[in-house]
């Protein structure tokens, strides 16, 4: 075989060989991510409605894949505002891990819908599958408000937080709502995975990691999951409130939505002092951080010092609200 040829072969396998490489890396990156359910964690604490004296009405929103469960909230306390939030929540258990922002947001007039996303608690789904099935989601839940007689004449906010904020944003580009609230949301996904893996490996490792989680996202969601929530938020053509906390390093400044989205759409809310739950006041935050700690560490725990300390753990003050970026909100919505 000539000399040339055979250089050229070997070349070409290996560069197959390390596109191959490349392809199980992102698709072994995006299993660790998003490759399990969202379930609840026996270890914690999660708050109901009966702790906040809101009504519940259960449902149940079929579509391809399975079925997305969730409620309707309000409290019987207030006057109805005629306007109704779609919360969009955050990686974890479903939305019951945002029962106070609910009440918060039912205690101020307004009908909350808040739905596990697929893979996520009360829904069907055996992962999570990728950040960008939080949109989709949230696309199938719109659809049902939209059409459901006891939502469809309502106004219809969009309020997510992290992950949820990503899935509002997209989902704004997607279908029409009048308003939008994204807390601490991620641009693009595979920028996510490389920030994380950013920091355990040679920079242009993971940025080959994330290329190649580029192209897998591709394929998985029909050329959207990459979807850019940032030029999202700028070009859905509503009022669209941005809020970030300066201190946050789960979705830090490379890869938030908050920096990089610019219109006259768009305002912007920096919470001084606050890592990535800025709804929540300082204090809470940092028993927040020292409950994760505790999580992380769980499996070199006794059964008795896991006893010790997530019994005797005090949840509410770990979800304790900050007035002034509530109240941002609630201005904004209103």
């Amino acid at each position: 075989m000539d000399t040339g040829i055979l250089i050229i072969i070997i070349v070409l396998s290996v560069v197959v060989f390390i596109d191959l490489l490349f392809f199980i890396l992102a698709s072994v990156c995006n299993g660790i991510a998003f490759g399990k359910r969202g379930d609840k964690n026996p270890l914690l604490k999660y708050f109901t409605a009966e702790d906040f004296n809101l009504t519940t009405q259960p449902v149940t929103v079929e579509g391809e894949g399975g079925a997305l469960r969730g409620y309707i909230y309000t409290s019987a306390s207030v006057q109805d505002n005629g306007k109704l939030i779609v919360f969009c929540h955050g990686m974890g258990p479903g939305h019951i891990a945002y029962t106070t922002e609910i009440a918060y947001f039912c205690n101020c007039g307004y009908t909350v819908l808040a739905v596990d996303n697929y893979g996520c608690n009360l829904s069907d789904g055996k992962n999570i599958r990728g950040m960008y099935s939080g949109a989709l989601s949230t696309i199938r839940v719109i659809d049902f408000a939209r059409t459901d007689e006891r939502l469809k004449d309502k106004p219809l906010y969009l309020v997510g937080h992290s992950w949820g904020g990503y899935s509002a944003l997209c989902a704004s580009a997607e279908r029409k709502v009048d308003k939008v609230v994204a807390i601490s949301a991620p641009s693009v996904p595979s920028n996510v995975i490389w920030q994380y893996l950013a920091k355990i490996m040679p920079k242009p490792i993971a940025a080959f990691i994330s290329y190649f989680v580029t192209i897998t996202y591709c394929f998985k969601f029909k050329g959207k999951g990459n979807t850019n929530a940032a030029k999202c938020a700028s070009a859905n053509g509503v009022p669209t409130l941005l809020i970030q906390g300066d201190k946050d390093e789960v979705v830090g400044k490379s890869v938030a939505a908050y920096y990089e989205a610019n219109g006259g759409n768009i305002t912007k809310h920096l919470a001084e002092g606050k890592a990535h739950n800025p709804y929540n006041t300082v204090a809470a935050e940092e028993k927040l951080a020292e409950l994760q700690t505790a999580l992380i560490n769980s499996p070199k725990m006794s059964e008795g010092e896991k006893y010790r300390f997530f019994d005797g753990f005090d949840f509410k003050a770990a979800t304790e609200e900050d007035e002034e970026v509530m109240k941002v909100i609630s201005d904004f919505l209103n």
